[in-house]
């Protein structure tokens, strides 16, 4: 079911019911009422009824006149029983016929009560006098009050029935109206395609939760875009850093497979060819990180490093790179020990090769947080790039002249943020390049 069937739906059983519950409530209010007053004039039809048959003699003309007159012009329709309290048989024969035996008890209280008998509807009311005691029996039928009852409750169908087809009617405008900006949404996400990603929607200007979701999906369709670029350029880049050492492979089992060599001149093609596997290999190690999604590296097991430890044995295997501690020496944290390796070594394998000094590695305290410096003497990073070094392939403009790949940094921030590491650069062209690590967890 389409969501405007089932706004319609929702609420117009939910106006119906609420429709519905007050007619009911005001049917039987107006029943009730109807009959009470009914009940009431047959009340005061028995009483007018005892004083002008019982006590004629006891007033004066003129009251008497009054209660004629009252009596004729109350329930002109009427009929009345007398009974006489000392015709026990005929008594009990016609209170019988009308009133249960607890009205019967309830009779002799002194005050009039009423009583219904099919459609009959009665009040009885027991008067005694001097000349004896009296049981007065007022019978109507309420047939002003029935068809009262009759055209209330047909009006009331009638106008539910119509307020339901109004309300279905305004609720099928108001819903295609609500739902018209949704459906311009949806004809409109239909046309994004790979080669047409540029495409956005064009607000209502209503500011409404609608265009909160017009602006979220043209942020979402921001970050597609760009993520799709940026994917094409690293499947570009990825394929042109690939295809340099396989096309220099390739040159060379070509040139040396053209004539006899000698054993030297064999053993000098085999290491050529072994250097550029090795970099293939490498390269290849690197994507396939880079493509690993965060939760499948953060996922791989860890254990308890110690900092000082696993850094002076990096140093040791890196030539020219001098560690210091200013720690305890004593400072652990949880990471997998490839991982961290890889990443740090990426920072001191780019120090060895852009510098021939002494490169500086250093353990130090952020607060309470560990911090490692990586610090080269060599040709630094001009300051145009320093913003891109770490996004996959990028290379700075005055390193031409040396091998690599420009993917080692990115890989490094990748895994150095899985443990919520803040990375900063200090460098000046031609003096310096420091890179500082702060782990914040």
């Amino acid at each position: 079911m389409k969501i405007g069937s089932k706004l319609i739906l929702f609420y117009s059983s939910l106006t119906f019911s609420i429709a519905l519950f007050i007619i009911v409530l005001f049917y039987v209010s107006t029943s009730n009422y109807i009959d009470s007053a009914f009940n009431a004039n047959l009340c005061d039809k028995a009483i007018l009824s005892a004083q002008r048959n019982l006590e004629k003699d006891a007033v004066d003309i003129r009251t008497y006149q009054l209660i004629e007159q009252k009596y004729k012009a109350l329930l002109p329709g009427a009929k009345e029983i007398i009974l006489n309290d000392s015709d026990r048989t005929l008594l009990h024969t016609t209170l019988n016929k009308f009133l249960t035996p607890k009205q019967q008890h309830n009779l002799y209280s002194g005050d009039p009560i009423t009583f219904t008998k099919g459609n009959l509807c009665g009040a009885a009311l027991y008067y005694p006098v001097d000349k004896g005691n009296y049981i007065i029996l007022v019978t109507a039928h309420n047939k002003y009050g029935y068809k009262i009852q009759v055209h209330t409750l047909y009006l009331s169908s009638i106008l539910l029935l119509i307020s339901l087809a109004i309300i279905i009617l305004m609720g099928k405008i108001y819903s295609d109206r609500i739902l018209e900006p949704l459906k311009h949404i949806l004809s409109h996400l239909k046309t994004v395609k790979g080669n047409n990603i540029n495409v956005r929607l064009k607000e209502t200007g209503n500011r409404d939760e609608l265009d909160a979701l017009v602006h979220s999906l043209n942020e979402m369709l921001g970050r597609i875009e760009e993520a799709f670029k940026s994917e094409k350029s690293f499947v570009s880049a990825a394929s042109h850093e690939l295809n340099n050492p396989l096309t220099a492979i390739q040159g060379e089992c070509e040139v040396t497979l053209m004539k006899e060599r000698s054993k030297e001149e064999y053993v000098e093609s085999l290491q050529r060819i072994s250097t550029e596997s090795q970099r293939l290999s490498q390269l290849i190690k690197h994507l396939l990180f880079l493509s690993h999604h965060d939760d499948d590296l953060s996922s791989l097991e860890q254990n308890s490093i110690n900092l000082h430890d696993f850094l002076s044995e990096m140093a040791q295997t890196t030539e020219r790179v001098l560690f210091t501690d200013f720690t305890d020496g004593l400072f652990c944290m949880q990471a997998n020990a490839y991982l961290l390796k890889t990443a740090l070594q990426n920072f001191l394998n780019n120090a060895v090769k852009y510098s021939t000094k002494q490169i500086d590695l250093r353990l130090k305290m952020y607060g309470v947080h560990p911090m490692i410096e990586v610090e080269d003497y060599g040709i630094g990073i001009p300051k145009e790039d320093a913003d891109q070094i770490f996004q996959p392939f990028f290379r700075a403009s005055n390193v031409r002249g040396y091998g690599g790949t420009g993917v080692g940094l990115a890989l490094a921030e990748k895994i150095l943020t899985l443990y919520h590491a803040k990375i900063s650069l200090e460098t000046e062209q031609g003096v310096h390049t420091k890179f500082t690590i702060v782990f914040l967890s």
